[in-house]
């Protein structure tokens, strides 16, 4: 399917369904494939690091088994992905995007990792270029507050109830949600208050039918190589 250039596609942990997810050559990947933003997931290592990866334990992705907020970045480093690349820290993929000069969007996976990932996007990117996401609403709410120019995201995996009070309440920039759950008062809603929907994980022929058919702003895909020719 060649992409429709009303919604822009976010390439899930790089491209995800392609190569070995989060990891440099996943990104390049996608990247290379024409995507207008990739998306990563971060954690914080015991020594401050921030890394560039999924799950809370190693077993699934890697070579070695262990939780990553429990282990220093040297440990983790010696973990090798299905690639086997190293695991990446966000400075890592910083360093590529600002070459490539496309948008990044981080999934913060725990709430220790918000302050010190925002401090590093910060440093390195205008705000502009990144996209500050996370399923623990309150610290975006929070972050929202102590900076209105970042931009932010806040993940839901179905419709809540109220959620019209609820957005107003948080703010965010960016809704994203299941492409398998959302309905009409979503729609209505995230229109009426001007904010941007974004749909994952978009992979099959249903699904881009159903994403084309509510028109959001992006959707984040396994396989940018669907929608871009």
């Amino acid at each position: 399917m060649l992409k429709n250039k009303d919604i822009k596609i976010i390439g899930h942990r790089g491209a995800a369904g392609i190569i070995a997810e989060n990891s440099i050559e996943s990104i390049l990947t996608a990247i290379n494939l024409g995507v207008d933003c990739i998306e990563i997931d971060v954690w914080k290592t015991t020594d401050n690091e921030i890394i560039v990866f999924h799950d809370a334990y190693l077993d699934r992705l890697t070579s070695m088994v262990g939780f990553v907020n429990q282990m220093d970045y040297s440990t983790i480093k010696k973990a090798k992905l299905k690639n086997n690349e190293h695991i990446p820290t966000l400075k890592e993929v910083i360093k590529i995007v600002k070459e490539k000069r496309i948008q990044l969007l981080i999934e913060v996976k725990s709430e220790d990792a918000l302050e010190l990932s925002v401090k590093i996007l910060l440093e390195e990117l205008p705000m502009s270029e990144f996209i500050v996401g996370s399923f623990f609403h309150k610290d975006i709410k929070i972050l929202k507050e102590q900076n209105s120019k970042i931009q932010t995201s806040i993940m839901f995996e179905s419709v809540p109830i109220l959620l019209e009070e609820y957005l107003n309440i948080v703010n965010p920039d960016f809704v994203t949600i299941s492409i398998d759950t959302y309905n009409k008062y979503l729609l209505e809603t995230i229109k009426k208050q001007n904010r941007k929907l974004v749909f994952y994980t978009v992979n099959s022929e249903p699904e881009i039918e159903l994403a084309l058919n509510a028109s959001p702003y992006a959707i984040v895909t396994d396989f940018p190589n669907l929608f871009i020719k």
